[in-house]
Parts: structure tokens; sequence; C-alpha cells
């Protein structure tokens, strides 16, 4: 019940931030496909993009999810349950039906983790032309990103929100 309140806190501070302090909202919302987070960005966002007259519909992205290890919490649902219980949601292309991370006999490295963080993030820069977007991952995985993109990582308590601006820029042929 802990997180479910987190998040409904977190979906009063987007409504006050946009309605009242002018803070853009997300023109597109990124999810992990772990049910805690799904959950977690339909409590976050599915109100204010609805008072906002904006379709509330999040993309689901595998490489977002956490830090892969031998624990069950790190085990993803089948695509079919995810589908059937998030409806609104956008599954991205190749999205297997069952998780091929998980095997529970395999802890993601640190480096395999940034270098999976790193190439989402290459990947939704390369499809993605918004100027600001939103992530909805976990602790684990924002300390990931933190990494990516060169900056000192740091935990996040669950349930909070963090803003991070990056600036994409193409250098050679990668972005």
């Amino acid at each position: 019940m802990d997180g479910i309140h987190q998040a409904e806190v977190l979906g009063q501070f987007w409504l006050d931030a946009v309605s009242h302090e002018g803070v853009p909202l997300p023109s597109t919302l990124y999810t992990s496909p772990l049910a805690r987070c799904l959950n977690t960005t339909r409590l976050a966002f599915s109100r204010i993009f609805q008072e906002q007259g904006v379709t509330f519909q999040p993309i689901i992205k595998e490489s977002l999810r956490e830090l892969v290890t031998d624990h069950t919490c790190d085990r993803r649902s089948n695509r079919s349950w995810i589908v059937e219980n998030f409806p609104d949601y956008l599954v991205e292309p190749n999205f297997s039906e069952i998780d091929s991370l998980w095997t529970g006999k395999h802890w993601e490295t640190r480096d395999e983790h940034t270098a999976r963080k790193q190439a989402v993030l290459e990947d939704i820069f390369s499809t993605d032309e918004n100027a600001f977007i939103g992530l909805t991952v976990h602790s684990y995985a924002i300390s990931a990103i933190l990494r990516a993109v060169g900056l000192p990582e740091f935990r996040v308590r669950e349930g909070s929100s963090i803003a991070l601006l990056v600036k994409r820029e193409r250098i050679g042929g990668n972005l």
C-alpha cells in the first residue's frame, strides 16, 4: 500500500506542477514493463493527462526495467497479461510474450545495466523528437541512466521524481 500512496502523491505533484507551476506535461511517457511501474505510471500521469485533454498512452520499453537479478520481483509479466491489464499502453515492437531477460540465475552487472540503459536512451532519442519526455523507472534504473549520461549517480527514494536535462546530439553516426 505504501507504493500506491507514493504513486498517488506523485500524481498530485504532477497535477500541481502542470496546472499551477507552468511545468510542461511530458509529450511522451515511457515506462518499464514491470507491473509496479505500469501501475505507477497510471497513478502518476493518467489524471493530469485527462485533465489536460491529452491522450494517456505510455510506451512500454523492455530495456527501461530494473536491474535484472535472480529475485522474482525483477521478472516481468507475460506480454498478453500486460496488454490485457494495461490496454491504454503501447507495447514497443519485438516485445516478447515471455520475459527473455529474467532467468532467475543471473545478476546483471553494473556495466551491463548501464549499457542497456545507454542503448534504450539512444533508441528513444533517435525516434522521439519531443523535447520533454517522461520515464517511469525504478531506483537502480535511475542510477544506471545517470551513469549512462555521465552524471554522478545516486539512489532515489521510491515514489520520487527527479528532473534530468539531457541534450541529445549526434556524434559521428551515433547519438
